[in-house]
């Protein structure tokens, strides 16, 4: 009898980092670090970034004692299953995994506009473009976890090296003068809704973990993540910086532009930036796209292990060692809302609705360290955070109230609530899939495995009697 396909530990640590700052440094961070940057005066926007980003870290921590503890492609839906229960455990897993999908399919809505920009080509060119990147991503991701990891290593240290040349360049265009780069903190206020939007610039950064079981050694992920939220918040603070000195980024036709990075380059180099800027737009697309689909695929294949999704979900292609079913279901769910935000516009409401998913998932995150340090104290952890329960509560706190900060639309030109609203429809679905078609699942499963049992005997039997006879 022929072993099963199973997952393979071919990447390595350049992977790790590249993977976890690829899934956060989506084209919608360009838009936020201008939003951010319109919030407050000056040139202070880095500062908003910084604490943002120090904000993040305390998140990778408790993602990092987690997966200690979980080191596999279900390890969030292990986790939360043992702090609380299973099904609240599989409905916030349905809602995270929607949540991949959206980022995606509203990533690529503004990878489409920055093409369509530098292009001057009608606004309908630019759905072909994101078909076209999705299908990209479908095949690199089928064609195996080592060549998915090779295309995210390049894209992610290219867009990086693009996007700071880049940043440094308008600065020079000043002489790297900066105006009041300190009066983000003679207005809190301001610096607290700056930080608000900065958090979820980072957020998605936590998606390397899924692939716990293709990398070469656990251990690497929480170097990884803590190296990627430094690589961004050095570029996100230099785009930001760059942005404030040389566009008007308080002026409603750069703060609601889709693409002000196109802008930017613009300013900075004229059509040459647009190009170089494009380039940078698209290394977005294929880290958003590709990452997005290499993590969720796999959540897709440990759910179809335990039967709460059908079983197709389950195959692994023999020669790539890809759940090349997950794969594409992924792609087309993601074209689907693509689509829908092509032809609505209404992008925004489905960027704070994955924002408020993401900040839910922090606090759920510092919860369930604390609860698994409770029950399972003796539990052999890789790592452990320092501190006691100091960062877990801090967690708990800080990304609850962004949570709920989000989900009403504060500050946003969406009507208020309707990213609450949003996230209620989508945890009522989810729900009822879990209370409904689960179950189901399972009792079907479990009559799978009974008439494979009664089988066998049957068999043995009568090949017995053959003989005697």
């Amino acid at each position: 009898m022929n072993a099963p396909v199973t997952l393979r530990r071919v990447l390595k640590f350049r992977t790790v980092v590249s993977t976890s700052t690829g899934l956060a440094y989506a084209a919608i961070s360009f838009l936020g670090c201008v939003q951010l940057a319109s919030l407050v005066g000056g040139d202070s926007g880095w500062i908003a970034i910084v604490i943002a980003g120090a904000l993040a870290v305390l998140a990778a921590l408790c993602f990092s004692e987690l997966n200690s503890l979980y080191p596999t492609a279900a390890g969030v839906r292990q986790y939360m299953k043992e702090s609380f229960n299973e099904n609240f455990s599989l409905i916030v897993t349905y809602g995270y995994l929607l949540t991949i999908i959206t980022v995606v399919a509203a990533d690529s809505y503004i990878v489409g506009s920055a093409i369509t920009y530098a292009f001057n080509l009608p606004n309908w060119a630019s759905l072909i473009w994101i078909l076209a990147l999705l299908g990209l991503a479908m095949g690199a991701n089928l064609r195996g976890i080592k060549i998915a990891g090779l295309l995210q290593d390049i894209t992610t240290y290219s867009l990086l090296a693009f996007a700071v040349v880049i940043s440094l360049i308008a600065l020079a265009k000043n002489g790297f003068q900066l105006h009041n780069p300190f009066d983000a903190l003679y207005h809190p206020d301001a610096l607290v809704n700056a930080v608000a939007v900065g958090v979820f610039v980072f957020s998605a950064f936590e998606w390397v973990t899924p692939l716990s079981e293709e990398i070469s050694d656990i251990r690497l992920i929480p170097r990884g993540m803590f190296i990627a939220l430094a690589l961004l918040a050095i570029s996100y603070a230099l785009f930001t910086l760059a942005a404030s000195a040389l566009l008007n980024v308080h002026s409603p036709a750069i703060f609601n532009s889709p693409v002000p990075q196109m802008l930017l380059s613009k300013a900075a180099l004229g059509q040459v930036g647009i190009w170089l800027m494009l380039i940078a737009t698209l290394f977005t697309a294929v880290m958003t796209f590709n990452g997005g689909f290499a993590t969720a695929s796999r959540f897709l294949y440990a759910a179809a292990r335990e039967d709460t999704l059908p079983q197709i979900f389950a195959r692994i292609s023999i020669a790539f060692a890809v759940p090349y079913v997950a794969v594409i279901f992924l792609t087309v769910a993601s074209a689907a809302v693509a689509v829908i935000i092509f032809l609505t516009g209404e992008f925004n409401a489905l960027i704070l609705f994955g924002a408020v998913l993401e900040a839910l998932i922090y606090t759920i995150a510092g919860l369930c360290v604390l609860r698994l340090r409770r029950k399972q104290p003796d539990a052999e952890r890789s790592f452990r955070i320092k501190g006691g329960w100091t960062i877990p509560i801090l967690t708990i706190i800080i990304f609850g109230a962004l949570a709920i900060l989000a989900s009403l639309g504060i500050g946003s030109n969406i009507m208020p609530g309707l990213p609450l609203i949003i996230s209620a429809g989508v945890f009522l679905v989810s729900a009822l899939y879990v209370f409904l078609v689960v179950p189901r699942l399972r009792a079907a499963a479990q009559a799978r495995r009974a008439t494979t049992r009664r089988r066998r005997p049957v068999r043995e039997a009568t090949s017995t009697e053959t003989g005697q006879g």
